[in-house]
């Protein structure tokens, strides 16, 4: 599909990986809303608040979209928080409020707002060659196919989101909407902006090439990518420079230990 001249919703979008697919998608000529909680998205796009984790929220926001812009024709499921602890020590069992935030957003928050912007999609015109009434894409993570230790909570989000993209796109295709992810390792972002660092470098040791973090630039560009590339469905592209994750860092374990 054609950024241009298409509507996209982009959750999150107001920092980090979602303000950067935001900007690409207003160079590439598309108009933007960035559901996020707090407004300052991207000069260019607009916004509506929205909390993904609260139904009754994306179900307004969604309305208030097609409302105001017509047809939704792309989504990128970004919107995500993180998230670190083991599941129980031998002091007691490890924080379950954390936890059910972390999949309250991250894996919830995405279903809601899938299952509402789908529902508009499917009764969008057909756009292009093949037909596309829309595209979705979720915002996975390394942590989809390698969770370490002590990230139980954001593992189990990102990978249940890898596995429901291809569920997505079965039960989509019907409609000729594609639902694709991408899984980026390392990234410099907000959520990663205080880790001190001798924590990067040792994250960063198992990037084959290049060897550095990712940026917002390069997740805008995979996003852009499978936007654009109709044959792309049900797959989830890595984005992580080769990187596979040990079990665990030595920083983290030192850490725990109180070293």
């Amino acid at each position: 599909m054609d950024p241009r001249g298409k509507l996209a919703v982009v959750t999150g979008g107001n920092s980090g990986l979602g303000e950067g697919a935001a900007r690409r998608l207003l160079a590439d000529g598309a108009t933007v809303i960035s559901l996020d909680v707090a407004d300052d998205a991207p000069a260019g796009a607009h916004f509506i608040q929205c909390d993904v984790s609260d139904a009754a929220s994306v179900k307004a926001a969604v309305a208030e979209v097609v409302e105001r812009f017509g047809e939704i024709h792309i989504l990128l499921n970004n919107a995500g928080i993180g998230g670190i602890g083991p599941i129980a020590t031998a002091e007691g069992p490890g924080d379950l409020e954390a936890f059910s935030r972390v999949i309250a957003v991250n894996l919830m928050g995405a279903v809601n707002v899938a299952a509402h912007v789908a529902h508009r999609m499917t009764g969008n015109h057909p756009s292009g060659p093949d037909g596309e009434r829309g595209v979705i894409v979720n915002s996975c993570s390394i942590a989809s196919f390698e969770g370490q230790e002590g990230m139980g909570a954001y593992t189990a989000a990102k990978s249940a989101l890898k596995e429901l993209t291809l569920v997505w796109a079965r039960d989509l295709s019907r409609h000729a909407i594609r639902v694709c992810g991408v899984a980026p390792g390392f990234m410099a972002t907000p959520m990663v902006a205080m880790l001190p660092p001798d924590f990067v470098e040792e994250l960063l040791r198992d990037v084959e090439f290049p060897k550095r973090a990712g940026t917002a630039e390069d997740f805008a560009a995979a996003v852009d990518f499978l936007i654009r590339t109709p044959l792309v469905n049900g797959e989830v592209l890595r984005l992580d420079g080769g990187a596979r994750p040990p079990a665990r860092t030595q920083w983290a374990s030192n850490s725990a230990s109180g070293q």
